[in-house]
């Protein structure tokens, strides 16, 4: 008799956690679906820092591509093997040059500014 009663108390107490698991599971969802925003008002974004956001983007953006294109550019002149390919690479690099000195500064000014 004691058997039997620890049987349908451990299937009672799983029947249990079912049910709490998918009420749990029903109230995530209804919690999800609650929208965050006040009704009737729309966010205002102000143009000035929307439009200071951008240039900054532009500036990393422009810093990281000739990052990216000098590493590239001095990886092909360290694995070049021909003095020609070596002074191919090497020029393209001294071209390169002004322009990446000039993105970097601009990217290190940006640094020092706080939003």
């Amino acid at each position: 008799m004691q058997d039997n009663f620890s049987v349908r108390n451990w299937k009672n107490k799983t029947i249990h956690k079912e049910e709490y698991n998918a009420s749990a599971a029903k109230v995530q969802e209804q919690e999800d679906d609650i929208e965050l925003e006040i009704p009737g008002e729309t966010p205002t974004v102000d143009k000035t820092v929307q439009a200071k956001a951008s240039k900054q983007d532009k500036i990393i953006k422009d810093y990281q591509r000739l990052k990216d294109l000098m590493q590239t550019e001095l990886d092909m002149y360290k694995s070049f093997e021909s003095p020609e390919n070596k002074e191919l690479a090497k020029n393209r690099l001294k071209k390169l040059t002004p322009e990446f000195q000039a993105a970097k500064k601009a990217y290190e000014k940006l640094k020092g500014v706080k939003i």
